[in-house]
């Protein structure tokens, strides 16, 4: 059984969360992440014992087949997935409260398809300009040194692509995130924060489409 996570003062402390250099756009960011930084909103945990493989369902084949079909699929049962802060074209983008890193988010395929092949061609297309759109959103609000973007569904079956801004004291400094490692919690002000950001973002970005149809 997974133990439960409990903050840890000493993890915040230990990674100094840059802020903007050129906070004239966002003045509310650098604040953003001085207190990422020092209120000790964030927790390290180790790897629950048998969840070496994240907790999949691969090993029981029936229960994976079950989940891979939109009838068996959690969020299409819920009709959209937890914590949407914004909705695009082809994809809804959720913001949890706890995450990995505090800029993170999951741009989720509408339609539900396990692997991005699966797709229309049209679909796919529209979900990766989504997916542009987010990192770009992401990247003119936080300033991070670079972006993550990684597709796995190993314990939802449902096309979703994360999306992590990095930076250059971040957990994870020159390697990928390990989910089951950290978690930040992260404020509602926060996370309505980005979702503004993306759907600015959006707004900025119709007259390109209109003209690329």
């Amino acid at each position: 059984m997974a133990r439960p996570c409990r903050r840890s003062r000493k993890v915040a402390q230990s990674h100094r969360w840059p802020t903007r250099t050129d906070t004239s756009k966002s003045p509310r960011t650098s604040t953003w992440w001085r207190r990422a930084k020092s209120s000790g909103s964030s927790c390290s945990r180790g790897i629950p014992v048998g969840e070496r493989t994240g907790g999949s369902l691969w090993r029981n084949e029936a229960a994976w087949a079950i989940r891979r079909k939109k009838s068996g699929c959690p969020i299409c049962r819920r009709g959209r997935p937890r914590d949407v802060v914004a909705v695009l074209r082809a994809s809804w983008v959720s913001a949890p409260a706890r995450a990995p890193l505090p800029g993170y988010v999951a741009v989720v395929s509408k339609r539900h398809v396990v692997e991005p092949f699966e797709l229309p061609a049209l679909t796919a297309r529209l979900l990766w300009e989504d997916v542009i759109l987010v990192g770009k959103a992401l990247t003119e609000l936080l300033s991070p040194i670079k972006m993550n973007y990684e597709i796995h569904g190993n314990t939802i079956p449902h096309l979703h692509v994360h999306v992590y801004p990095r930076f250059v004291d971040d957990p994870f400094v020159g390697g990928p995130i390990d989910a089951r490692v950290t978690s930040f919690a992260r404020t509602r002000d926060e996370r309505l924060q980005i979702g503004d950001a993306i759907r600015d973002a959006s707004i900025r970005d119709r007259p390109r489409r209109k003209a690329s149809r």
